[in-house]
């Protein structure tokens, strides 16, 4: 049973010094490798979640909140009466039909193969991608016309000229003969816009209107590849798929931004572990200063354990002092070096004192309260381990 005593000893042990400047400074150094440690792992975090928000800000940017897919095959169908019940939803902001399809576009000279998004007039994307524009602008309503990235462009040596016309070639979806009939289409269309963002995204999509795309493909009306849901907000993929059960004749799934990008997100989680794993094994070494410290405390403060016997106590108690004091070290420690960590990190925020090597953008840093937590209670858990390890190596000797 714990006593009151063991605390109030632990609490003056914790705050006041050792006669010995030795003991003290040891004691002293035990604390400041504690508030280093943690100090340290939530820079090292916020700084990883940082960078993983600012990569995903690419990818994010081009990924709808949710989108709806066909269970099975690449198409489904949906009426305008069961697009509008969509749209209709409380959590739903817009709601666009899409085709998507791989084509490859062509001229006299190069090649290259691209994801081709066919898109209606009212996309949601369509200020983002006129905000992108390198040359141009996004004309969904045009016939014919093509937006294309930077590093596609560059590889096809498009030249924005009215003379100049890639060809589309895409896999026909109905052929009546496999014999009489070309398996391709193939549709040349003018180059409208080119967007440039990232070369990963510039390579891997295209745009053009859904009509254009739907004739390419040979595809019937109100028959699409995906309709990609904005919600403003946070929501499960569950609350949308329940919503919309019974507004498709063939079963659909809904896909968040993790499955849409799982390769991505897979990568980043397990770095973000890696870092995590690398640095709390820096803050377990760091530990072992603090069993040094109740170490030379327990053989400096013997003599107490005679008072304290006299005084009604237990041998046992004696232990659980020391055990106390080296759990109140890690804690304090911890809420110091948060504090110090979120003062770096308000200061790079603020002030952008690191930059991005090679650029003059700011070195991204993102506290959050996730990461305060995870410092907390894994410098807590390394201190509990390491200060009962330490009384109970002193209780045997």
């Amino acid at each position: 049973m714990f006593k009151s005593y063991i605390y109030k000893i632990a609490v003056r042990y914790f705050f006041s010094k050792d006669s010995k400047t030795i003991v003290n400074r040891i004691n002293g150094f035990a604390f400041l490798m504690i508030v280093s440690a943690s100090c340290v792992l939530l820079v090292v975090l916020s700084a990883f979640a940082g960078l993983k928000d600012f990569g995903l800000t690419y990818t994010s940017s081009f990924d709808p909140d949710l989108k709806i897919v066909p269970k099975t095959g690449s198409y489904f169908y949906l009426n305008k009466e069961s697009l509008e019940q969509i749209e209709n939803l409380s959590f739903v902001e817009e709601a666009s039909p899409v085709i998507e399809e791989k084509v490859v576009l062509s001229n006299e000279l190069n090649s290259g193969a691209t994801i081709l998004k066919g898109v209606g007039p009212d996309y949601y994307m369509t200020g983002v991608l006129d905000s992108l524009s390198l040359i141009g602008v996004f004309s969904p309503t045009k016939e014919s016309s093509l937006y294309l990235g930077a590093d596609l462009a560059s590889s096809l040596e498009v030249v924005m000229s009215e003379d100049f016309s890639l060809l589309a070639t895409a896999a026909k979806q109905k052929s009546k003969s496999l014999f009489s009939f070309s398996p391709f289409n193939s549709k040349r269309l003018e180059i409208e816009g080119i967007y440039q963002i990232s070369s990963d995204i510039e390579k891997k999509y295209a745009f053009a209107p859904i009509k254009t795309l739907a004739s390419l493909t040979g595809v019937s009306d109100n028959y699409f590849t995906s309709v990609e849901v904005m919600t403003g907000w946070v929501v499960d993929k569950m609350v949308l798929e329940k919503e919309i059960n019974d507004l498709f004749t063939s079963e659909v799934v809904v896909l968040d931004k993790k499955d849409l990008n799982p390769a991505l997100y897979k990568m980043l989680n397990t770095e973000n572990l890696a870092v995590y794993l690398i640095f709390s094994l820096v803050a377990l070494i760091s530990m072992f200063n603090l069993v040094g410290s109740l170490t030379i405390m327990m053989v400096e403060k013997k003599k107490d354990l005679r008072v304290l016997k006299v005084l009604g106590g237990q041998e046992d108690d004696f232990n659980k002092i020391f055990f106390t004091l080296g759990v109140f070290t890690s804690v304090f420690g911890a809420l110091l070096g948060i504090f110090i960590g979120w003062v770096i990190i308000l200061a790079q925020n603020t002030y952008s004192l690191i930059l991005v090597p090679g650029t003059s953008i700011p070195y991204p840093v993102s506290l959050t309260s996730f990461n305060v937590l995870v410092v907390f209670l894994t410098i807590f858990f390394l201190g509990l381990l390491t200060s009962a390890w330490s009384t109970h190596k002193g209780s045997r000797s």
